[in-house]
């Protein structure tokens, strides 16, 4: 009878440590198989896809028969390709037209919306988001109206008739006043978020020192902006290398894309797809992403 004790307790702590064992293996599986439908489709739709591409891009193959291995050579040939070069020319100048001038507008907006100085702010700021949700392809359209030789808003208005989407050299601004009229509202919310992350007791701070509005927003508000400055010009780096609606709705005719001399970069992915060449349009993609991954 003595004996039989020390068994039944030894049995007694054994059983809730195996428990507790499968307690924390559920505990430590439980996150993983919460993620596992985002990751399983992360697989499908992103990094095979990717890999594809990237595969396909040493291969001639027009979408039917055999790929035919070339290595670099779809490479050198878009590097070698004059057009490319155009394009990318292109790309970098609607970007560096806008972006300055977009960021201060949407900044100064935004610094505008959350003073005093405005009153009425949950009506203005709908108003000034109101050009983001309108498709770019509507927005073309009304930009032809404005910008039509014959009868355009903007001719009319000046008694001219100034070939402004038929001239590139005009061209190419009315595309960057376009990338800075629909995009100014999503930077002002984005701007507007940073700014009621400041610490209004800094601010207040800044005032009993005797800073006026000017010093406050020199020596305050901007240094603290500085990460969102950051990532405002990263992405919108990386959105003006996927430009394609804008140029191609404005100045392209009768389906077909616009001009080289007007055209993004992106235009000669989507040439290389109208004509099968879907080795030479994958490689264009990554090297579109190299530069992106440069700029970022």
């Amino acid at each position: 009878m003595e004996t039989a004790k020390p068994v039944a307790t030894t049995q007694a702590v054994a059983v809730p440590a195996v428990r507790r064992r499968k307690i924390r293996w559920g505990d430590t599986l439980a996150p993983y198989l919460f993620i596992t439908p985002f990751l399983l489709s992360f697989i499908i739709l992103f990094i095979g896809p990717a890999a594809y591409s990237f595969i396909l891009s040493f291969y001639r193959y027009k979408g039917y028969g055999t790929a035919t291995f070339l290595g670099l050579d779809n490479y050198k040939t878009i590097l070698t390709y004059h057009v490319f070069w155009t394009e990318l020319r292109n790309t970098v100048f609607y970007w560096l037209a806008h972006v300055i001038v977009l960021m201060a507008a949407a900044f100064l907006m935004a610094v505008l919306v959350r003073s005093t100085l405005i009153s009425h702010k949950n009506v203005y700021k709908p108003l000034i988001f109101l050009p983001n949700i309108v498709a770019t392809v509507a927005i073309g359209l009304v930009f032809q109206s404005l910008f039509g030789t014959e009868y355009g808003v903007i001719n009319n208005l000046l008694g001219t008739k100034i070939p402004w989407l038929q001239d590139y050299g005009y061209a190419r601004w009315v595309v960057v006043f376009l990338l800075i009229w629909h995009g100014i509202g999503w930077w002002f919310v984005i701007y507007l978020a940073g700014l009621t992350t400041i610490n209004p007791e800094v601010e207040e701070a800044a005032t009993v020192d005797g800073a006026s509005g000017w010093q406050r927003l020199r020596y305050v508000t901007l240094p603290l902006m500085r990460n969102t400055f950051i990532f405002a010009f990263v992405i919108d780096a990386i959105s003006s290398f996927r430009i394609f609606n804008q140029p191609n709705v404005l100045v392209a005719r009768g389906g077909n894309l616009a001009n080289p001399e007007m055209a993004p970069v992106l235009n000669m992915l989507v040439t290389d797809l109208r004509a099968a060449r879907f080795g030479s349009s994958a490689a264009v993609g990554w090297i579109l992403f190299l530069l992106v991954l440069v700029v970022s």
